[in-house]
């Protein structure tokens, strides 16, 4: 079950939405439009190690997804 992140056209609320179904209508919880528009969501987690899972670039070193100068996506 997705959780799907929104803004409202109408006011400008921006909410998370517990999506059973894609095919639901989601509702503004500010001013009940239908309005809406998907954001884009990014998943995190945090794990018990020291070490991270993953490189965010900060060495300069490839794109910064996977710190590999000659990864898949060739930067």
């Amino acid at each position: 079950m997705p959780v799907y992140e929104y803004v409202c056209e109408g006011c400008s609320h921006k909410f998370e939405k517990l999506v059973f179904n894609t095919e639901a209508t989601v509702d503004c919880p500010s001013c009940s439009s239908t309005k809406l528009r998907k954001l884009f969501s990014v998943f995190s987690s945090v794990s018990g190690g020291s070490t991270p899972s993953f490189d965010m670039g900060g060495g300069g070193a490839g794109c910064g997804r996977c710190g590999d100068p000659n990864g898949p996506c060739g930067s």
